[in-house]
């Protein structure tokens, strides 16, 4: 579902003890989310534009869409290599 977004909790009590990130992949898994995190900061940017714009709200509506759908497109290859990462650690943290 597109709106939709998955959060991942370790919680503590279910989490081992000495599972742990290796570092290669918690650089490449932070320099992703960092990269996430610029996309969405442009975005809500270019969001706050099209509302200070004197335009028609008909006109702002179709360009929130199309700004909107952009972001998501831009953002699938980063979510996409993060999930990797993660089922990669994943399968290093439990020998699979």
């Amino acid at each position: 579902m597109p709106g939709t977004r998955k959060t991942f909790v370790a919680r503590r009590d279910e989490a081992p003890q000495d599972r742990m990130y290796s570092p290669e992949l918690q650089a490449l898994m932070w320099e992703i989310l960092r990269t996430l995190s610029q996309i969405d900061a442009e975005h809500h940017l270019r969001l706050e534009e099209v509302e200070r714009g004197a335009t028609e709200d008909e006109l702002k509506e179709y360009v929130r869409r199309k700004l909107t759908a952009a972001h998501r497109a831009r953002r699938e290859p980063y979510l996409n290599q993060l999930e990797k990462l993660r089922q990669q650690q994943h399968r290093q943290s439990f020998g699979i």
